[in-house]
């Protein structure tokens, strides 16, 4: 009898091992690690960083514990990542100065990845960093917050908020000056909040007539440009925020004003690659996080007027495949005449997402450009496995800059 029983203890010892063989995983119960089970099934990969487990993983999360994974976001919230827009867009309310009830509502259902903020949003120095702390925290996933801070020219916040007017870059002497403002700008802006600057200006002023670029640019001589642009891009970036080289491929030989409708460059592929790619390549050399591509047309290359920020031509073609750039590909605002004299903001975000840009800053209508993002997806003309991709983009930036785990 004795023998008996001790047969039926072990059995049942044998039985309990393989239970808990078959429960292991999480102490909760919950099955092992998925995080690449969604990218496996959109033919999209994790970064072999992520899979050899070294603790930057994309399945971890930030403080406020979002989750970061591909395969973790749904497909709604992985399109909200791509937009980057006024604050106004998520809130439907007036100029936003401080964080509401709405704009927090608005926050819940638009997820967006970025926010750029503007002179209207800045009352004084003490209101906009409020302001920037309560976005900071305000989404689900921690967003990009940038400004349009170049000096001279543009400048949202020297009249109000102390950032310091550096002049017109076209007078900027040499990359070591062009490096203090680099330095300058980072510091000034990373201490009100931002962590991204849509700075520095690469285009070369080909065009001395050009309106739209002018005195913003750092001159006309290809090689002296493009060390300044390496070295404000290595300067601002050295105090911990993001740079935006602008306007791919070049935008100081037009001759219209592309926020106001079609704005075409004759120039030729030989010309592009002698002359204006040369500032935007030492800026890739130097780590630059963002490429803004503009919406000027380029027929000579392109074949038609189509926008260079809705190119396949230009963004996977000329951007990614011959310039080898594998950071973010930000399109100009998407409100601009250049694009909404021609297309409907749905159409524009699909035809930008389809020709290669990961983030569509401020399209005309935002709910309208996510819906329509969605059904490009859900009708099999964009994959999400191409959406993955500048997610990933986007979530590699994020995590470089402390914005996520």
């Amino acid at each position: 009898m004795k023998k008996i029983l001790a047969i039926i203890a072990a059995m049942a010892l044998i039985m309990t091992g393989c239970n808990a063989v078959r429960t292991g995983g999480d102490k909760d119960g919950s099955a092992p690690d998925e995080s690449y089970a969604a990218d496996s099934r959109e033919g999209g990969t994790g970064s072999e960083e992520d899979k050899a487990g070294d603790g930057n993983n994309k399945n971890e999360t930030s403080s406020k514990g979002n989750e970061t994974s591909n395969g973790e976001m749904s497909l709604e919230d992985k399109l909200w990542q791509l937009f980057y827009v006024a604050p106004e867009a998520v809130s439907g309310e007036g100029a936003v100065t401080e964080m509401t009830d709405t704009f927090a509502a608005g926050a819940k259902k638009h997820k967006v990845g970025g926010i750029v903020v503007f002179a209207q949003n800045a009352v004084d120095r003490m209101q906009l960093m409020r302001l920037l702390g309560d976005l900071s925290v305000g989404f689900e996933t921690p967003v990009f917050i940038g400004v349009d801070e170049e000096g001279g020219i543009v400048s949202r916040l020297s009249k109000t908020c102390g950032v310091t007017d550096n002049g017109k870059m076209s007078e900027v002497e040499t990359a070591s000056e062009a490096r203090k403002i680099g330095e300058r700008l980072g510091a000034e802006l990373s201490g009100l909040g931002f962590n991204m600057d849509f700075a520095p200006v690469a285009d070369m002023l080909v065009n001395p007539d050009n309106t739209e670029i002018g005195s913003r640019s750092f001159g006309s001589d290809a090689v002296d440009v493009a060390e300044k642009v390496a070295a404000e891009v290595e300067g601002m970036q050295s105090r911990g925020v993001s740079s935006v080289l602008k306007h791919f491929p070049g935008h100081g030989s037009t001759y219209a004003n592309s926020h106001e409708g079609t704005s075409e460059s004759q120039r030729l592929i030989e010309q592009l690659r002698s002359e204006e790619f040369l500032p935007f390549k030492s800026g890739i050399a130097s780590g630059a996080d963002f490429v803004m591509v503009s919406h000027m047309s380029l027929p000579n290359v392109v074949g038609d007027n189509t926008p260079c920020s809705l190119s396949p031509a230009v963004i996977s073609g000329l951007l990614r495949g011959e310039l080898g750039y594998q950071g973010i590909v930000i399109t100009d605002a998407l409100n601009m005449g250049a694009v909404t004299d021609v297309y409907g903001a749905g159409e524009a975000c699909v035809m930008a997402v389809e020709a290669g840009a990961d983030m569509l800053l401020m399209p005309a209508n935002l709910d309208e450009a996510h819906a329509a993002l969605l059904e490009a997806v859900n009708s099999g003309r964009i994959t999400e496995a191409r959406i993955d991709e500048s997610i990933e983009r986007i979530m590699s930036v994020k995590r470089k800059m402390g914005l996520i785990k």
